[in-house]
């Protein structure tokens, strides 16, 4: 399948562990019990003049400075912590925030159980909350709310240190110059991206100016579903950078840079793990966007179709309910959910958040921008035909009203006698201006009886 979702999470058994050739702060830690050190008050803010880049502390580790990343000129952010919301203990929230403060503090030491990955600088815990679940739940939060974090893996690392405490060590596919210059190219992208953004959308428009950018300017890898080793060695297809700068990527990097850019311009949104087609191997990851108070779900990835999938410009998986993504996506139990038998036989990481219930259709693009036929008229089809006409949309999507007619009824009347979908084109062509629809080609179309729904491919000249 084009739309493999595959994330790096190896879980090690304690007993198993041992010294990973780290630096000297872990023998500081593993000596005392240190759990003052990782405060990181060293760190710089973020903030207006903070160039990427980074400095060594007094352990020889390497601290990234955390520069602010050029924003809209047009639309304030918001980027609402859902996942962090969901924690459900004081002290795993507290975890939450080390993490988030220790992702900034790398080494270019090589892990030796995972060697494309990097350590970053340990953070000491209370051994009572060094448990796999407990630290999993508060990575994979803080990697939800944080997209632009994008050299953080799910990868860790805990082992018991002195004085009731233990460690967790933290990895990276990069080393701290690789990250730097990530950064510094992901901010020209991103200057590239504000400065295209029309001024005055909506929301909603927003939303999808978004999704059309990311599908129009970036394609799916598909290398890495035929080989395990392709996507470890090019980490890049899941975040930011592959959407972004090297406009190659797979779901997870869809999703990620979704996420981010849709709170950097105020419109929220989480990720959200499962499978597709019921298949319990096929993993995948998808979005929901907050409009109006009421969640949408939407998937890029599937809506990124090479040619033999299906028409481009439809996009059918654009602020779905529950009741049309669950056809063919089944989503993740949340961590407060799983069994402790469920967690330890889990493929990848899990939801730490999933909005519910998301049932409005009201933003629905396939309901806003379709044709809606409760019986077939020439005049609604050529209307249809030329607001996709006036963007040189290649799709034109066809709502069947159920109660009146089957999508196989409405097709033969529409190609029967004489012919108002060719019909429709003539009228178009009378009344645009500057762009005709080409009347000599076939109809090419496809159906989606579950949707009640037609797809017709548009050709111009």
């Amino acid at each position: 399948m084009k739309r493999l979702f595959t994330l790096f999470l190896t879980i090690l058994i304690p007993a198993a562990l041992c010294s990973c050739n780290l630096s000297p702060l872990s023998d500081v830690l593993r000596e005392l019990g240190d759990e003052t050190l990782p405060v990181f008050d060293d760190l710089p803010l973020s903030g207006e003049g903070v160039q990427a880049g980074f400095h060594e502390d007094d352990y020889g580790y390497l601290i990234l400075n955390r520069p602010a990343y050029v924003g809209s000129e047009l639309y304030e952010p918001l980027n609402t912590p859902f996942s962090y919301r969901q924690l459900s203990t004081e002290s795993q929230r507290s975890l939450y925030d080390k993490i988030y403060d220790g992702c900034f503090c790398l080494s270019d030491v090589q892990n030796q159980e995972f060697l494309n990955e990097y350590n970053m600088r340990p953070i000491a815990l209370d051994r009572s909350d060094a448990t796999y679940p407990f630290v999993e739940e508060a990575l994979a939060a803080v990697l939800a709310d944080h997209p632009e974090i994008f050299w953080m893996s799910m990868d860790f690392d805990l082992f018991d240190i002195k004085g009731g405490k233990s460690e967790l060590v933290l990895h990276t596919d990069y080393k701290a110059a690789e990250i730097v210059k990530m950064m510094e190219e992901l901010n020209n992208s991103l200057k590239e991206f504000y400065t295209s953004m029309p001024a005055g959308l909506s929301p909603y428009e927003r939303e999808v100016y978004i999704y059309k950018s990311i599908i129009d300017n970036c394609v799916y890898d598909a290398a890495v579903d035929s080989s395990d080793d392709y996507g470890i060695e090019h980490p890049r297809l899941y975040n930011l950078c592959g959407v972004l700068v090297d406009r190659k990527a797979v779901c997870e990097g869809y999703t990620r840079a979704f996420d981010y850019l849709c709170g950097s311009v105020g419109v929220e949104c989480v990720s959200i793990t499962g499978i597709e087609d019921n298949d319990e191997d096929a993993l995948h990851i998808w979005n929901a966007v907050r409009l109006d108070e009421n969640w949408y779900l939407c998937d890029l990835t599937w809506d990124d179709r090479d040619e033999e999938e299906g028409i481009a410009d439809a996009y059918l998986y654009l602020n779905l309910d529950d009741k049309t993504m669950s056809l063919d996506h089944t989503t993740d139990k949340t961590y407060a959910e799983l069994s402790e038998d469920e967690y330890w036989s889990l493929k990848s990481y899990v939801n730490t958040f999933v909005p519910s219930p998301c049932e409005a259709t009201t933003y629905s693009y396939i309901r806003r921008e379709s044709v809606y036929l409760d019986e077939i008229s020439v005049d609604k089809l050529s209307e249809g035909m030329m607001k996709a006409a006036a963007s040189r949309k290649a799709a034109l999507m066809v709502t069947v009203d159920p109660d009146v007619m089957t999508l196989e009824q409405a097709a033969e009347k529409l190609f029967a006698g004489d012919q108002p979908y060719f019909l429709a084109i003539d009228r178009a062509n009378e009344l645009l201006d500057g762009v005709r629809i080409d009347a000599e080609s076939d109809a090419v179309y496809y159906d989606y009886p579950e949707r009640n729904l037609l797809v017709f491919e548009l050709t111009y000249c």
